[in-house]
């Protein structure tokens, strides 16, 4: 398992929030022909943001702090839209409406991812500033080292 990277920050949740954005991307791209109808907004619109989650997940990597903050702000952006639509929705619709249930999905995932991306902006903000360096190992191999001392 040599392609395991375990240099990774503590704090760093980069894997959850890029799990979470082709998530998002998949139901955005799955949904785009059924809830089209519901906006106002050119196609080419929803197929820009869907390319950019899917970027900013192939890009997500726990050794640049800008790609962290990207994060942050596409998943904050993503939440307010997504819940903007998604109250406006329960209000013009109904609770069992297919756009509504779609935007809320996507407002929770947006949601999570914000938490997840902010975590590790956090993460990566302070071990940048204490000047401490990645782990070359992980909390388990300390363990074991410790019961090789005894």
């Amino acid at each position: 398992m040599d392609y395991i990277n375990n240099n990774t920050p503590q704090h760093y949740y980069g894997g959850i929030v890029r799990f979470l954005f082709m998530v998002a991307a998949v139901i955005m791209l799955m949904g785009l022909p059924t809830v089209k109808s519901y906006t106002h907004l050119p196609t080419l619109f929803s197929v820009v943001a869907i390319l950019v989650l899917g970027l900013a997940a192939g890009f997500t990597n726990p050794k640049q702090l800008w790609g962290a903050v990207v994060n942050a702000v596409i998943a904050l952006v993503g939440f307010v839209i997504f819940e903007s639509y998604s109250v406006w929705a329960y209000g013009h619709y109904s609770a069992t409406d297919k756009f509504f249930i779609v935007t809320l999905a996507l407002g929770f995932i947006f949601l999570f991812a914000v938490y997840f991306s902010v975590k590790t902006v956090r993460g990566l903000w302070l071990e940048k500033k204490e000047g401490q360096t990645t782990p070359t190992h992980t909390p388990l191999e300390d363990l074991i080292q410790e019961g090789d001392k005894k």
